[in-house]
Formats: structure tokens, sequence, C-alpha cells
């Protein structure tokens, strides 16, 4: 934690400005498939984190980003979207993770 805490005398907390901040550990690109990759463990007490981030125009293309997963030390992503409709593809994206 980071930040500023302000007690009284007595330990009552006056003030608390505390926040965790985030670590990057690293990205991947999915190249428009569904994939899997090894990523680090994260510190004892941290929480991870991704952040998916569209590599094109998801508006303008219909481009669907993937839904992501992280089990153990492995993050997985999957493209699923209806096939009823037109125009609708896997977007290229880059996943970044951390934790905080």
């Amino acid at each position: 934690m980071t930040g500023l805490v302000i007690k009284t005398p007595a330990g009552v907390v006056m003030l608390d400005m505390t926040m965790s901040i985030s670590q990057h550990q690293g990205s991947v690109d999915t190249g428009s498939v569904n994939g899997s990759t090894a990523i680090p463990a994260v510190p004892t007490g941290k929480t991870r984190f991704y952040i998916v981030v569209p590599l094109v125009d998801l508006q303008r293309e219909k481009g669907k980003k993937p839904g992501v997963t992280i089990t153990g030390s492995t993050l997985s992503w999957a493209y699923s979207y209806s096939t009823n409709g037109w125009g609708y593809f896997s977007a290229n994206c880059r996943i970044y993770y951390g934790y905080y």
C-alpha cells in the first residue's frame, strides 16, 4: 500500500488516502486466434489484473475482443460471437497483465 494515514493520539483513523499501485508484468498479442501463454506468478497478497486493448477499430469493422481467463500461471483467451450475423470477426488485441 502507498499513501497517507493520519490517526489521532488514541489511534482513531482520521484520514486514509492509501492505494494499491499496479505493476505491469507483460503483454501478449492474440493474433486474432484463440490461445494461451504462461505468465509469471504474482507476489503473495497481490491481486492479478488484465486489460484487453483492441489493435483495430471495433466500431467500424464489428470486431470482437476475446474473453480472457487466468488459471494458475496460464493466461488464456477465446473468441466467441454469434455467427448468424454478417461481418463479425476476431479482432487482433493486446492483453496486458500484472498485479496490484
